[in-house]
């Protein structure tokens, strides 16, 4: 399985994206270059530059990153991710081992107080699996993040082209 996830993301690294008419998708086009740069959700969490990466036909997972600043001055716990583009929504982390790239899921992202995590290519990301329909340059797609104390938050991440992640 775990070869699987790692080759899927190899692929879809390996590719450009490919037109697709998404007019019949209930998800919102923007321009690309005008994606969401700050979202503050609540008093506690600030989201910046939250984006996703555009897919391939045939290739059924993607990744998003963004970085989550905590202004409290407790930590903040995430504990779940959701979104209705794909099957599971899961936090990885990328990380070398015996001189390869590997990936694992994460159980959780904790924000420190007053601090911040990034969520990057090549280190902790958001892994889609099961990606239902191609996700296109300029597509809006919603996430939902669960604390440890199952209060949500949406955070809308706008789709970029491969090659500006």
């Amino acid at each position: 399985m775990k070869k699987t996830v790692l080759s899927a993301v190899l692929a879809l690294a390996a590719f450009q994206a490919s037109a697709h008419d998404h007019g019949a998708h209930d998800t919102v086009t923007t321009d690309t270059q005008t994606y969401h740069e700050v979202q503050t959700i609540n008093d506690a969490l600030t989201i910046e530059n939250a984006r996703a990466k555009a897919t391939i036909p045939g290739v059924k997972v993607s990744a998003g990153y963004m970085k989550i600043t905590n202004d409290t001055d407790k930590p903040i716990r995430i504990v779940e991710a959701n979104s209705s583009i794909a099957k599971h929504t899961e936090f990885h982390r990328m990380f070398m081992r015996d001189s390869q790239m590997a990936m694992r899921k994460v159980d959780a992202l904790e924000i420190p107080a007053k601090g911040s995590i990034e969520l990057k290519p090549k280190d902790y990301h958001l892994m889609f699996m099961g990606v239902k329909e191609a996700l296109e340059p300029g597509q809006e797609i919603k996430v939902t993040l669960v604390d440890d104390n199952s209060k949500s938050f949406d955070v809308l991440l706008t789709v970029m082209p491969m090659t500006k992640y």
